[in-house]
């Protein structure tokens, strides 16, 4: 009889908060860290897709969680946090879990 895949050999599945190209620069004037951001979406479009690279060459997979700025800024009303880099990570991660049951 085989055991069960422990669930630190499976791939995790990783939510990343995805902006689009028309509402990057809306977004990213809503953001309390809007440094942090990149001052054009192509240059965070070049980052992020070598985050996404990198993330699959682990063997985990990226799951793209479109930025919604309504979502997110309640998500982060009813959670206490600051529209921040981390409060990012985590909405995608919550969403991702939401739609994926996913354990990244």
């Amino acid at each position: 009889m085989t055991k069960p895949a422990n669930d630190a050999n499976r791939p995790r599945i990783i939510g990343f908060c995805w902006f689009r190209r028309e509402s990057y620069q809306d977004a990213r004037s809503l953001m309390a860290d809007p440094d942090v951001l990149f001052d054009t979406f192509d240059e965070w479009l070049v980052a992020a897709r070598q985050i996404e690279r990198d993330v699959t060459e682990k063997g985990d997979k990226v799951v793209r969680i479109r930025f919604d700025a309504a979502s997110f800024m309640l998500w982060c009303a009813s959670h206490g946090r600051m529209p921040d880099e981390q409060a990012r990570a985590a909405w995608a991660a919550a969403e991702a879990r939401k739609k994926f049951g996913t354990r990244g």
